[in-house]
């Protein structure tokens, strides 16, 4: 054996450096970790709050938001908002005004007929991949709610049954890039519908039961056709209010 060698014997074995579990972190570091996780969610609620707004129409297509003054309507701070507003403008939802605000974006008549016929093609699709894959129960609880929307005025209510029928069948499909794709058609569909708020209550009711009835008698021809039927109608009554200047087919 060599000097080096009866050293390192004599030395024992290399020792490992030693990390601090989570349980025995220092106190700097626990509200290092806090802070983290605070400001996370923070911002994921801006970024929900803020979307539900635009989505719900209380903030309308083309309005300029100013980070300050919406912090201060919002009752936040303004970095996770800030963080929340690159988010969205990330997914579409908002486009630069200038270098201190954002405007919530416009949709022009011919992109929104162009995101309904694509819709048509992959929300049929959709239905046919999920039937029989959502709960008779979940369905039917849907089918009802459906029924009780109140019929004198479209409200926020009307918008989540509404997200609620399209994205079931989406995500139920199996088809993870299908669901993600069909919701992002739907959220620039929703765009265009801010600038005029349709009033299609009764039709929607009575198009959105006939697709949940086709499902639930797992008939994925009548539901795809259903479906088909649903956004055809929707693009009807959407270019006869064009066609009467009730809708403003807004190019910027």
């Amino acid at each position: 054996m060599t000097n080096r060698a009866k050293a390192a014997t004599k030395s024992g074995p290399t020792r490992k450096p030693v990390r601090t579990p989570a349980a025995k972190r220092t106190a700097p570091q626990k509200a290092e970790a806090a802070s983290t996780q605070d400001s996370s969610n923070l911002t994921d609620r801006a970024y929900l709050v803020v979307r539900r707004l635009i989505l719900e129409r209380e903030l309308l297509g083309g309005e300029v938001l100013v980070e300050g003054r919406l912090a201060e309507r919002l009752g936040m701070s303004r970095t996770p908002l800030r963080e929340a507003l690159l988010r969205l403008e990330g997914e579409g939802l908002l486009v630069r005004a200038n270098a201190r605000s954002y405007a919530v974006r416009r949709i022009t008549a011919s992109h929104y007929f162009q995101c309904l016929q694509v819709r048509e093609r992959l929300e049929s699709q959709a239905v046919a991949l999920a039937i029989g894959r959502i709960p008779p129960d979940e369905v039917q609880h849907l089918r009802q709610a459906i029924l009780a929307l109140d019929s004198t005025k479209q409200g926020s209510s009307h918008w989540q049954a509404d997200d609620q029928i399209h994205g079931m069948f989406a995500r139920a499909s199996g088809n993870e890039m299908l669901a993600e794709t069909i919701a992002h058609l739907r959220v620039m569909c929703r765009l265009f519908e801010v600038v005029d708020p349709f009033k299609r209550i009764e039709d929607d009711r009575s198009e959105h039961v006939a697709i949940l009835d086709a499902y639930v008698a797992g008939d994925a021809k009548a539901a795809e056709e259903a479906v088909v039927s649903h956004l055809r109608h929707l693009a009807r009554y959407t270019l006869s209010r064009l066609s009467h200047g009730l809708v403003s087919d807004l190019a910027h």
